[in-house]
């Protein structure tokens, strides 16, 4: 009995097409990554708070201003009424003559309260320094109100400010002998008005300065 065999070109031809059959392999799907968001900018910082302007600062002065003879009151007192024009912003300053009068709004220098506002007090401890250096000078502290209340009341009332704002001048060192405070009440209104009427440019504390020549 003959054996069975497989030709050997048939077993060539098997091979042959087992290697022509294509050859996969796996790869990953490769996709663009997507565009990266840019970084968020850092937060803005807030703005800085500008600094609080810096507090009136009182005159430096040396000593006196030295004698006073009567040919020289011009003079020494246009010092005195240069240095308080610039130390004193927001309070007007007059010159009749060779005086010199502050003109201080009650409310301004009291806020409405038998006591001195802060801002009252700093207003005259400015004066103060100034007439320590102009010291042959003297001082005259009127006190005026509106025409509310009775004539009495108000004298009573005025008589009480003007002993404030004196007392502020003698504490900075001022010789009380050259200071006469007054309380004139409702006299000398600045803007005339019926009775009863409130008025704040009525009611002021005047400081009127002359000079004392030696």
């Amino acid at each position: 009995m003959r054996s069975k065999s497989i030709p050997a070109f048939l077993t060539l031809a098997v091979l042959l097409g087992c290697e022509s059959e294509p050859h996969y392999t796996m790869r990953r799907p490769h996709y663009p990554k997507p565009a990266s968001q840019p970084p968020p900018p850092p937060p803005k910082s807030a703005p800085a708070i500008p600094p609080a302007p810096p507090a009136p600062q009182e005159p430096s002065y040396t000593g006196s201003a030295g004698p006073l003879a009567r040919a020289g009151v011009g003079h020494y007192m246009d010092g005195l009424e240069a240095d308080l024009r610039h130390y004193l912003r927001g309070i007007a300053v007059a010159r009749p003559g060779d005086a010199i009068v502050l003109d201080l709004r009650d409310d301004w220098l009291f806020a409405r309260a038998p006591q001195l506002s802060q801002r009252g007090r700093e207003a005259l401890r400015t004066v103060a320094a100034a007439l320590r250096h102009y010291d042959r000078t003297t001082i005259w502290v009127n006190s005026y109100t509106d025409t509310r209340g009775t004539p009495e009341e108000n004298l009573k009332t005025s008589q009480r400010d003007a002993d404030a704002a004196a007392a502020v001048l003698r504490g900075e060192g001022i010789d009380g002998k050259r200071i006469l405070a007054t309380g004139l009440g409702r006299t000398h209104l600045k803007v005339a008005t019926g009775t009863g009427v409130a008025n704040p440019r009525n009611r002021r504390i005047e400081i009127r300065i002359m000079a004392k020549p030696d």
